[in-house]
């Protein structure tokens, strides 16, 4: 009796804890095998009512014929940092049954961890959110890259519009960008479950 006890004790702190903190899965690309961890993020939205989304924990490294660089043309970039993609392919390149992440959801996520001056340090790799974004720098459409190492570029999708938008992330500073871009820079995916 008294073992159980103990069980059960451990089981309902644990569970606990679990409920104070963002839990992480795994999601494997049916696409091309590739595993990645996903971070399931819980968010207050207008009027208190919450939402649970799942974010892919690492950036998209899915290979595609057309639109997906590795930083310098090298593999090992792509094993280390994941792909880069233009606008086009960005659109495309989350598997089935997840996106790009939008405005209201990246909105919602800037406000939980203190908003755009501060949110950026939260967002980055060892942040609060889970999010682990890194400094996978961009590339341009000569087939040059800059930033690796330096910054995080990582598209976003504006509702209600076809326009490429943009979260940059910073080295040594708290707060993020968020801009538009132009459509053949070759930035960093993170997918949303939809």
């Amino acid at each position: 009796m008294k073992t159980t006890l103990l069980t059960l004790s451990i089981l309902l702190s644990s569970l606990a804890q679990l409920s104070a903190q963002e839990m992480t899965g795994v999601f494997f690309d049916p696409r091309d095998g590739k595993e990645y961890e996903t971070i399931f993020i819980e968010v207050e939205l207008e009027g208190g009512a919450t939402v649970m989304k799942e974010w892919l924990g690492q950036n998209l490294n899915y290979a595609m014929e057309d639109g997906s660089y590795c930083y310098n043309n090298y593999e090992e970039y792509c094993d280390t940092f994941g792909r880069l993609y233009h606008w086009k392919a960005a659109l495309k390149a989350c598997p089935a049954g997840w996106h790009l992440p939008n405005d209201l959801e990246i909105s919602v996520l800037t406000k939980k961890h203190g908003g755009t001056k501060s949110a950026g340090a939260s967002f980055k790799e060892g942040g609060e959110s889970g999010l682990n974004l890194i400094m996978a720098g961009f590339g341009e459409a000569d087939g040059t890259f800059i930033d690796v190492g330096v910054n995080g570029y990582y598209w976003k999708k504006s509702e209600g519009s076809d326009s490429p938008g943009l979260l940059t992330i910073h080295n040594g500073v708290d707060y993020f960008t968020d801009e538009s871009i132009d459509a053949s820079h070759r930035n960093s995916v993170r997918c949303v479950r939809d």
